[in-house]
Order: C-alpha cells, then sequence, then structure tokens
C-alpha cells in the first residue's frame, strides 16, 4: 500500500510538471495556423487517411491545435486515445482497434465514431515531458510499414520544432521587451539629474550609465 501511495504521489508531481511545460508553450486555444494545418494535410495525404490531428492533453481535455478532416477541435481526455499515447515515449499504434484490448471498451471504438486505425508520436520536450501528438486515423484497419513510422515521427518533430521557434520567439519579445524598458527608465531617470549635477559627479554618472548600457549589449547579445 505504501509503494502504491507513493508510486501515486510520484506521477501526480510528473503530470503537474507536464502540465507546466504545457502551458509554458501558451498554444492552447489558440486560434488556427497555417503552419500546423499544412503539417496535418501532408500527413493524411502521406498516409492517405481521412484524419490527422496535432493535439495538446491537458488536464481533463484534449485539445486539437490542428484538425484535418474533423469538425471538432477537443475532446474528453477520457475517451482520447492520444491521453494514452503521451504515456509512451515510442510510436503508439493500434492496427485494428476493434481486436485490440487497449481500445476494445473504447467509445470512440465502440460508438457511431467507428475508429479502426490509430497511430500517433509524441510531441516531446528536451525535458522528456509528452505535451501530446501527432497522430492519423482511418475508419478501416490498416498497418504501417517502417519507412511510415519514420516518415510519421519524422513529422512529428516538425510539429515540435515549429512550437519550439514560437516558444523562443516568445521569450526572445519579453527579454528585448524588459530591456528596453530598463533602458527607457535610465534614459529618464539621467535626464531629471543633469541640471543638478556638479561636473564630477556628472562624470561617475556617465560612467554609471556606460557600464549599464555595455550590460544591456550583454543582455542583447546573449539572445542570439
Amino acid at each position: 500500500m505504501k509503494f502504491f501511495i507513493m508510486e501515486t504521489v510520484a506521477t501526480n508531481v510528473k503530470e503537474e510538471k507536464r502540465l507546466q511545460a504545457l502551458r509554458k508553450y501558451k498554444l492552447l486555444d489558440t486560434p488556427p495556423d497555417g503552419a500546423f494545418d499544412r503539417i496535418t494535410a501532408l500527413a493524411s495525404k502521406l498516409f492517405k487517411v481521412p484524419i490527422a490531428i496535432i493535439s495538446l492533453v491537458d488536464k481533463d481535455r484534449i485539445w486539437f491545435k490542428s484538425h484535418h478532416g474533423l469538425s471538432i477541435n477537443q475532446i474528453g481526455r477520457d475517451p482520447g486515445l492520444c491521453a494514452s499515447a503521451i504515456l509512451s515515449n515510442e510510436l503508439y499504434i493500434v492496427e485494428n482497434a476493434k481486436d485490440d484490448p487497449r481500445t476494445l471498451a473504447n467509445p470512440l471504438v465502440a460508438g457511431d465514431f467507428g475508429l479502426r486505425f490509430y497511430a500517433a508520436v509524441p510531441l516531446q520536450t528536451d525535458e522528456t515531458y509528452n505535451l501530446g501528438t501527432l497522430c492519423i486515423i482511418d475508419k478501416e484497419p490498416r498497418k504501417l510499414t517502417v519507412e511510415e513510422q519514420e516518415i510519421l515521427q519524422q513529422l512529428g518533430d516538425l510539429v515540435m520544432e515549429e512550437m519550439n521557434i514560437r516558444l523562443a520567439l516568445r521569450e526572445a519579445s519579453l527579454n528585448v521587451k524588459s530591456i528596453s524598458n530598463d533602458v527607457l527608465q535610465h534614459l529618464r531617470s539621467l535626464s531629471g539629474r543633469l541640471n543638478d549635477m556638479s561636473k564630477s559627479d556628472l562624470e561617475l554618472y556617465l560612467k554609471a550609465s556606460t557600464a549599464f548600457l555595455e550590460n544591456n549589449q550583454h543582455r542583447f547579445d546573449n539572445l542570439n
């Protein structure tokens, strides 16, 4: 019992850290995006499947950043196969959901939707948190060749690269705003003091200002 409790606590902590990593990207509930939509459209065409999705697994839902061939943009977390797929660091494949014990009771399989084939690659951060998946879905059973599995993995890598680029740009933008604000405040402070300074005080202040601006130049250089 003690081991079970400790394992549960560890799982909950890991999940909370995963959710924190997900929120850092600030993609949930954002408008449709051409870059991501092109990837799902390409996946649908390459694998000849009707549905391709970029999913993000939130606390109690699975939200679709891109959903080619599907009109809805989210489902509950419980029935979603993506919630199971992110538990693995490997490609998650269900060749025939009606015969697979992992999916027999799933409402997406047993219900009107009629899901039969599902393959997903986890969208993994550098810290190994799986935020969601790039998945392809068909209503007919099928298999993926080794080459097709590699292609799906590569498309998933493209999704993650796109997410990381956006994160880096946003963080760089915040840094630039912070530096600009520091410089602006410094210049305002400088303009208010010049008239009241002696020559020696002015020289000291100009040296301090030079050091301040050089420090900010280093901060700009570190953004590269």
